[in-house]
């Protein structure tokens, strides 16, 4: 079951990473009129072997960091948050210093997801420890569209598989590895 909450969430504020692949930055409203069409006409999701729920078309209202937002399900008025399954993006400047490229990973995530539609599909755990819906998320069927394994191939992140939500663990340690392995984010400046 995915948690709901009753608040709104404020637009977010962090600028595009100019530093990776290149995003499609067009916002004019038929650039993000024919984006949301391409994501809703979405059918083959990938998702776990034994999902605990059917996938939901969010619009990504605010990135917290790397591996966390905000959710609104499409034609709904009440959103959740989610956490990435299968990754761990270093934590963000709130009050404390950032991690070694957390807030790289927070715009980067910015940059990919704010603002636009994507499909959350799901594993054999629907929520984390701090209520968070633990999702997939797919914006297309390029290899950078599945999220989880987008963060991190690109050096954003590494591998953090939570329990009954591995389907993707290899891929997605793979993905990392290949990251480090070419210098990418994380791995070009962190000691890790």
């Amino acid at each position: 079951m995915i948690l709901w909450l009753l608040a709104c969430v404020p637009e977010a504020t962090q600028e595009e990473d100019t530093d990776t692949k290149a995003v499609d930055t067009d916002t004019s409203a038929e650039a993000l009129a024919a984006d949301d069409e391409r994501v809703r006409a979405l059918t083959d999701l990938p998702e776990g072997d034994s999902p605990c729920a059917e996938p939901v078309l969010v619009r990504i209202l605010e990135t917290v960091d790397g591996d966390t937002f905000h959710a609104l399900p499409e034609g709904e008025d009440r959103y959740f948050s989610v956490r990435v399954i299968g990754i761990d993006t270093p934590e963000v400047q709130h009050d404390d210093p950032a991690e070694c490229w957390g807030n790289e990973a927070w715009d980067w995530a910015e940059a990919r997801l704010g603002g636009r539609l994507a499909w959350l599909t799901f594993d054999g755990e629907c929520l984390d420890a701090f209520d968070r819906t633990l999702a997939y998320v797919i914006r297309g069927n390029d290899e950078d569209d599945f999220f989880n394994r987008a963060l991190a191939r690109n050096g954003m992140a590494t591998p953090f598989p939570f329990p009954l939500t591995d389907t993707y663990e290899d891929e997605i340690a793979d993905d990392a590895e290949a990251a480090r392995n070419e210098g990418l984010g994380l791995w070009s400046a962190c000691d890790r």
